[in-house]
């Protein structure tokens, strides 16, 4: 059974990254997407998931696909 988040050296692209990379992808800051994350827009499980062994406080990982698509059909709607 092949992982979500193979690394990037074996020719796929990661499905999960993290908070550093997804803002580097989406050209956007940190801020906003938390700000997003806190608005509901992005949604855990879906947009993002904790990972790690912190009890729910560890760092973000994020969907790029699904967090792109929401952003995208988000804004049409609210801008």
């Amino acid at each position: 059974m092949e992982s979500q988040s193979a690394p990037a050296t074996s020719g796929r692209q990661r499905v999960w990254v993290t908070t550093a990379e997804a803002c580097t992808a989406l050209c956007m800051s940190r801020e906003t997407l938390r700000q997003l994350r806190l608005r509901g827009v992005l949604q855990p499980g879906k947009h993002y998931r904790r990972w790690g062994c912190t009890q729910g406080r560890g760092p973000l990982q994020w969907h790029l696909e699904n967090v792109e698509a929401t952003i995208t059909g988000w804004s049409r709607r609210n801008l």
